[in-house]
Protein backbone atom coordinates (compact mmCIF):
# COMPACT_ATOMS: atom_id res chain seq x y z
CA UNK A 1 0.00 0.00 0.00
CA UNK A 2 1.11 3.56 -0.72
CA UNK A 3 0.48 4.57 2.90
CA UNK A 4 2.93 1.87 4.06
CA UNK A 5 5.61 3.29 1.77
CA UNK A 6 4.98 6.76 3.18
CA UNK A 7 5.27 5.36 6.70
CA UNK A 8 8.70 3.92 5.91
CA UNK A 9 9.75 7.17 4.29
CA UNK A 10 8.59 9.15 7.33
CA UNK A 11 10.61 7.03 9.72
CA UNK A 12 13.77 7.82 7.77
CA UNK A 13 13.18 11.58 7.83
CA UNK A 14 14.64 13.77 10.57
CA UNK A 15 12.17 15.96 12.45
CA UNK A 16 12.24 19.72 12.04
CA UNK A 17 14.68 21.64 14.25
CA UNK A 18 13.32 23.00 17.53
CA UNK A 19 14.06 26.58 16.45
CA UNK A 20 15.15 28.23 13.21
CA UNK A 21 18.02 30.64 12.64
CA UNK A 22 15.91 33.50 13.99
CA UNK A 23 15.10 31.57 17.17
CA UNK A 24 11.45 31.01 16.23
CA UNK A 25 9.76 27.77 17.28
CA UNK A 26 7.49 27.74 14.20
CA UNK A 27 8.19 28.93 10.67
CA UNK A 28 7.20 28.26 7.08
CA UNK A 29 9.53 26.62 4.55
CA UNK A 30 8.63 26.12 0.87
CA UNK A 31 12.04 24.72 -0.08
CA UNK A 32 14.24 21.84 1.05
CA UNK A 33 16.77 24.33 2.46
CA UNK A 34 16.43 25.74 5.99
CA UNK A 35 15.42 29.38 6.36
CA UNK A 36 15.24 29.89 2.61
CA UNK A 37 12.63 31.07 0.14
CA UNK A 38 9.29 32.86 0.59
CA UNK A 39 7.07 32.46 3.62
CA UNK A 40 3.44 32.31 4.60
CA UNK A 41 2.73 35.69 2.98
CA UNK A 42 2.33 34.10 -0.46
CA UNK A 43 -1.02 32.64 0.65
CA UNK A 44 -2.53 36.14 0.86
CA UNK A 45 -4.42 35.46 4.08
CA UNK A 46 -6.78 37.64 6.08
CA UNK A 47 -7.50 37.39 9.80
CA UNK A 48 -9.43 34.20 10.47
CA UNK A 49 -8.62 32.58 7.13
CA UNK A 50 -9.13 28.83 6.78
CA UNK A 51 -6.07 27.06 5.39
CA UNK A 52 -5.59 23.45 4.26
CA UNK A 53 -2.21 21.65 4.19
CA UNK A 54 -2.28 18.68 1.79
CA UNK A 55 0.45 16.30 2.88
CA UNK A 56 1.24 18.02 6.17
CA UNK A 57 3.75 15.36 7.25
CA UNK A 58 5.23 16.04 10.67
CA UNK A 59 3.29 19.30 10.88
CA UNK A 60 5.99 21.99 10.86
CA UNK A 61 4.38 24.30 8.32
CA UNK A 62 0.87 23.68 9.66
CA UNK A 63 2.03 24.55 13.19
CA UNK A 64 3.22 27.90 11.89
CA UNK A 65 -0.10 28.54 10.14
CA UNK A 66 -1.96 27.91 13.39
CA UNK A 67 0.53 29.86 15.52
CA UNK A 68 0.03 32.82 13.17
CA UNK A 69 -3.65 32.96 14.08
CA UNK A 70 -5.22 31.21 11.10
CA UNK A 71 -7.50 28.18 11.12
CA UNK A 72 -5.21 25.50 9.72
CA UNK A 73 -6.09 21.87 8.97
CA UNK A 74 -3.63 19.20 7.87
CA UNK A 75 -4.20 15.98 5.95
CA UNK A 76 -1.70 13.16 5.47
CA UNK A 77 -1.74 9.43 4.64
CA UNK A 78 1.09 8.56 7.06
CA UNK A 79 0.04 7.73 10.61
CA UNK A 80 3.62 7.92 11.99
CA UNK A 81 4.05 11.40 10.55
CA UNK A 82 0.81 12.57 12.15
CA UNK A 83 1.72 10.93 15.46
CA UNK A 84 4.90 12.99 15.50
CA UNK A 85 2.93 16.15 14.69
CA UNK A 86 0.45 15.54 17.52
CA UNK A 87 3.26 14.85 20.00
CA UNK A 88 5.26 17.94 19.15
CA UNK A 89 2.25 20.24 18.77
CA UNK A 90 -0.59 18.86 20.93
CA UNK A 91 -3.98 19.78 19.55
CA UNK A 92 -2.72 20.36 16.03
CA UNK A 93 -5.76 19.71 13.76
CA UNK A 94 -4.56 16.88 11.53
CA UNK A 95 -6.47 14.09 9.80
CA UNK A 96 -5.30 10.65 8.68
CA UNK A 97 -6.81 10.77 5.19
CA UNK A 98 -5.77 10.86 1.57
CA UNK A 99 -6.09 14.28 -0.03
CA UNK A 100 -8.75 13.52 -2.64
CA UNK A 101 -11.19 11.70 -0.35
CA UNK A 102 -10.87 14.45 2.28
CA UNK A 103 -11.61 17.15 -0.27
CA UNK A 104 -14.56 15.37 -1.87
CA UNK A 105 -16.16 14.34 1.43
CA UNK A 106 -16.75 17.91 2.60
CA UNK A 107 -18.23 21.21 1.46
CA UNK A 108 -16.75 23.88 3.75
CA UNK A 109 -14.43 26.13 1.78
CA UNK A 110 -10.81 27.13 2.38
CA UNK A 111 -9.26 30.53 1.74
CA UNK A 112 -5.98 28.87 0.80
CA UNK A 113 -4.70 25.37 0.07
CA UNK A 114 -1.01 24.54 -0.02
CA UNK A 115 1.30 21.58 -0.44
CA UNK A 116 5.05 21.53 0.28
CA UNK A 117 6.61 18.46 -1.35
CA UNK A 118 3.23 16.86 -0.68
CA UNK A 119 0.03 15.76 -2.37
CA UNK A 120 0.35 18.06 -5.41
CA UNK A 121 3.48 16.15 -6.31
CA UNK A 122 2.22 12.63 -5.62
CA UNK A 123 -1.44 12.59 -6.71
CA UNK A 124 -2.68 12.67 -10.30
CA UNK A 125 -3.40 16.36 -10.98
CA UNK A 126 -6.32 15.42 -13.22
CA UNK A 127 -8.00 14.12 -10.06
CA UNK A 128 -6.56 16.40 -7.37
CA UNK A 129 -6.87 19.82 -9.03
CA UNK A 130 -10.67 19.54 -9.53
CA UNK A 131 -11.04 18.25 -5.97
CA UNK A 132 -9.15 21.27 -4.60
CA UNK A 133 -11.18 23.62 -6.80
CA UNK A 134 -14.32 22.19 -5.18
CA UNK A 135 -13.25 23.56 -1.76
CA UNK A 136 -11.04 26.56 -2.59
CA UNK A 137 -11.96 30.24 -2.37
CA UNK A 138 -8.56 31.87 -2.84
CA UNK A 139 -4.94 30.81 -3.31
CA UNK A 140 -3.45 27.43 -4.21
CA UNK A 141 0.33 27.19 -3.77
CA UNK A 142 2.69 24.25 -3.92
CA UNK A 143 6.37 23.40 -4.22
CA UNK A 144 8.46 20.42 -5.26
CA UNK A 145 12.01 19.61 -6.31
CA UNK A 146 13.51 17.29 -8.94
CA UNK A 147 14.97 14.91 -6.39
CA UNK A 148 15.50 11.18 -6.80
CA UNK A 149 12.21 9.19 -6.91
CA UNK A 150 10.95 7.47 -3.78
CA UNK A 151 10.65 3.75 -4.60
CA UNK A 152 7.07 2.60 -5.07
CA UNK A 153 5.53 6.08 -5.07
CA UNK A 154 4.15 7.60 -8.29
CA UNK A 155 5.16 11.19 -8.87
CA UNK A 156 4.12 13.94 -11.27
CA UNK A 157 7.33 15.79 -12.18
CA UNK A 158 5.68 18.23 -14.55
CA UNK A 159 7.39 21.20 -16.13
CA UNK A 160 6.07 24.65 -15.13
CA UNK A 161 4.35 25.02 -18.52
CA UNK A 162 2.58 21.70 -18.03
CA UNK A 163 1.37 22.79 -14.61
CA UNK A 164 0.07 26.03 -16.12
CA UNK A 165 -1.93 24.08 -18.71
CA UNK A 166 -3.41 21.75 -16.10
CA UNK A 167 -4.32 24.60 -13.77
CA UNK A 168 -6.00 26.63 -16.50
CA UNK A 169 -7.91 23.55 -17.62
CA UNK A 170 -9.34 23.07 -14.12
CA UNK A 171 -10.43 26.62 -13.37
CA UNK A 172 -7.39 28.45 -11.97
CA UNK A 173 -5.98 31.82 -12.99
CA UNK A 174 -3.25 34.33 -12.03
CA UNK A 175 -0.79 31.44 -12.35
CA UNK A 176 2.81 32.11 -11.30
CA UNK A 177 5.58 29.53 -11.80
CA UNK A 178 8.96 30.21 -10.19
CA UNK A 179 12.28 28.43 -9.92
CA UNK A 180 13.87 29.13 -6.53
CA UNK A 181 17.63 28.64 -6.67
CA UNK A 182 19.41 27.07 -3.69
CA UNK A 183 21.00 29.46 -1.20
CA UNK A 184 24.63 30.43 -1.53
CA UNK A 185 26.90 27.79 -0.09
CA UNK A 186 24.32 25.00 -0.21
CA UNK A 187 25.73 21.49 -0.49
CA UNK A 188 23.22 20.67 -3.23
CA UNK A 189 22.50 22.52 -6.47
CA UNK A 190 18.89 21.36 -6.57
CA UNK A 191 16.40 24.13 -7.19
CA UNK A 192 12.82 24.25 -5.94
CA UNK A 193 9.84 24.71 -8.24
CA UNK A 194 7.08 26.89 -6.82
CA UNK A 195 3.61 27.45 -8.26
CA UNK A 196 0.93 29.85 -7.08
CA UNK A 197 -2.55 30.30 -8.57
CA UNK A 198 -6.00 31.48 -7.59
CA UNK A 199 -9.41 29.97 -8.11
CA UNK A 200 -11.07 31.66 -11.06
CA UNK A 201 -13.93 33.74 -9.73
CA UNK A 202 -12.79 33.27 -6.13
CA UNK A 203 -11.64 35.87 -3.60
CA UNK A 204 -10.25 39.12 -4.94
CA UNK A 205 -6.52 39.78 -4.18
CA UNK A 206 -5.72 41.31 -0.80
CA UNK A 207 -4.60 44.63 -2.34
CA UNK A 208 -8.00 44.95 -4.01
CA UNK A 209 -9.84 43.90 -0.85
CA UNK A 210 -8.00 46.47 1.25
CA UNK A 211 -8.61 49.23 -1.33
CA UNK A 212 -12.34 48.45 -1.27
CA UNK A 213 -12.63 48.92 2.50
Amino acid sequence: MISDRWDRYAQARSPRRLVNAAGASTWFNWTQYPDHGPGLEVLDLDDGSRVLDLGCGKGGNLAHVCASGYHGIGVDVSAPQLAHARTRWPGLPVHHRDAVSYLLDGEESFDAVYSVFGALWFVDPEVLLPAIHHRLRGVLAFSWSPMKPIPGLPRWDLEPGEWRERLEKHGYEDIECQVIDPPAGAESDQCTFFVRATRAGGRMPRSTREHAR
